[in-house]
């Protein structure tokens, strides 16, 4: 994504309404990768966090913990998907 934010700011161009159209387009880039940041570290906190339980599936004296993490997280990845917006992918998801 860097490359064609690279690319866009490079280009040269005369039409002002262009240059308007290719500003928030780059601005819309870069919102988007701060976004997909955002979640890859949503990840990284949930797969290190562990599994809180042991072989016979009773929580372990890590459950407590995980469990705050995993809420958190969880939380956190809502609301960079806009999941309290209403949008094609929300609207068509099945409530649980």
């Amino acid at each position: 994504m860097p490359e064609i934010i690279k690319k866009l700011e490079e280009l040269n161009v005369a039409d002002p309404a262009d240059r308007e159209v290719i500003a928030a387009a780059v601005t819309e880039l870069r919102e988007l990768k701060s976004m997909r940041d955002a979640l890859e570290e949503i990840l990284i906190v949930l797969v290190r966090t562990g599994v809180p339980w042991d072989e016979e599936g009773r929580p372990n004296e890590n459950f407590d913990h995980f469990r705050e993490r995993y809420h958190h997280a969880l939380h956190e990845a809502a609301g960079l998907l806009g999941l309290d917006l209403r949008s094609t992918i929300t609207r068509t998801e099945p409530r649980t």
